[in-house]
C-alpha cells in the first residue's frame, strides 16, 4: 500500500506557487489537503488551488414567495416559489517572492479567463456559437461542498463582479527590469465574488420528513474521502458523479489545467 503522506507530497508540489511559500505554509498545506481552497472551471477544465487564507465567507439563503390578495382575507397567501442560495467570500493571496507573484497572476488570469462562455465555431467565416456558459465549482473542506456528494465541489456561476485588488498601495510590489518595459507584481492580491448555487439535486423534505440526499446540509459535519476533482477531471460530465442536467451543461474541451488539478486530488483521495 502506498505511503499515503508521500504522494499528497508528491502531487501537491505540482501546485507551482506551493514552491514558493513558506516553509509553515508548505508543511500545513501538505499535511492538511483541507488547508488549500480548489476552485475548478467545468466549461473549459482550468483549476486552480490557493491557499484558504479566507477573509470572509458569507452564505445566504432567500426563500422567494409570491404574495396574492384575495377578497375577504386580511393577509395575503403566500405562494411559494423557489429558494435561491448564494455563496460570497473574500480570499487573499500573499506572495513571498517575484515568481511566487508571477504564479499567482498567472491564476488570476485562468480565473478570469473562465467567466467568458465557450464557443464552437461553424462553417461560415468568423462565425462562432455559443457552446457552453462560464460554470464554477468551489470546494472548501466541508464548508464549500456539495451537500449530496460532500467530496466534490458547489456547482454555481459567478454573479455579478469580481473583485481584484492588487495591494500595491498596502503591501508593496515587485518591480522587475527587464529588456521592455519590465513588470510590477504586487505582493498581496486579493480576490472577492458572489456565486449563484446551482442545486444538483432537489433538496427538501420527503413525505416521511426526511430531508432528501443527506441530512448535513448545507455543510457536512464529517470530513470526506475524496475530492472533487477526482470526479470531475478535465470537466467533464461524469453521470456517475454529477448525474444532473445543470453539470452536463459544461462540456469538456480538454484543458490542460484540469489534468494537472486531478493529479493532485487523486493522491489526496487516496
Amino acid at each position: 500500500m502506498p505511503n499515503h503522506d508521500l504522494t499528497i507530497k508528491k502531487t501537491l508540489q505540482e501546485d507551482k506557487k506551493l514552491a514558493y511559500s513558506s516553509n509553515e505554509e508548505r508543511e500545513l498545506r501538505l499535511k492538511y489537503p483541507f488547508a488549500n481552497i480548489f476552485i475548478q472551471f467545468p466549461t473549459t477544465g482550468d483549476g486552480v488551488t490557493f491557499p484558504a487564507y479566507l477573509k470572509s465567507l458569507q452564505d445566504s439563503f432567500t426563500p422567494h414567495f409570491t404574495p396574492v390578495s384575495v377578497f375577504g382575507r386580511m393577509d395575503d397567501i403566500p405562494i411559494y416559489q423557489s429558494t435561491k442560495r448564494s455563496l460570497s467570500f473574500s480570499l487573499t493571496m500573499p506572495a513571498f517572492n517575484e515568481p511566487h507573484a508571477r504564479q499567482i497572476l498567472k491564476d488570476i488570469n485562468t480565473i478570469i479567463k473562465n467567466l467568458y462562455p465557450s464557443y464552437v465555431n461553424t462553417n461560415a467565416k468568423d462565425t462562432r456559437i455559443l457552446n457552453a456558459p462560464p460554470l464554477i465549482r468551489i470546494k472548501f473542506a466541508n464548508l464549500i461542498c456539495d451537500y449530496t456528494n460532500p467530496s466534490r465541489g458547489l456547482l454555481g456561476y459567478v454573479n455579478g463582479q469580481i473583485g481584484i485588488t492588487h495591494g500595491l498601495d498596502t503591501s508593496g510590489m515587485f518591480l522587475i527590469e527587464d529588456e521592455g518595459d519590465g513588470v510590477i507584481y504586487a505582493k498581496t492580491y486579493e480576490i472577492q465574488f458572489n456565486m449563484n448555487v446551482l442545486h444538483e439535486e432537489t433538496p427538501g423534505f420527503a413525505e416521511d420528513d426526511h430531508f432528501m440526499g443527506n441530512e448535513n446540509f448545507p455543510y457536512a459535519v464529517d470530513s470526506s474521502s475524496t475530492n472533487f476533482f477526482n470526479e470531475q477531471v478535465d470537466g467533464d460530465a461524469n453521470t456517475a458523479a454529477t448525474g444532473t442536467k445543470a453539470s452536463r451543461l459544461a462540456g469538456s474541451t480538454g484543458g490542460s489545467g484540469g489534468k494537472e488539478m486531478a493529479k493532485i486530488s487523486k493522491a489526496i483521495t487516496k
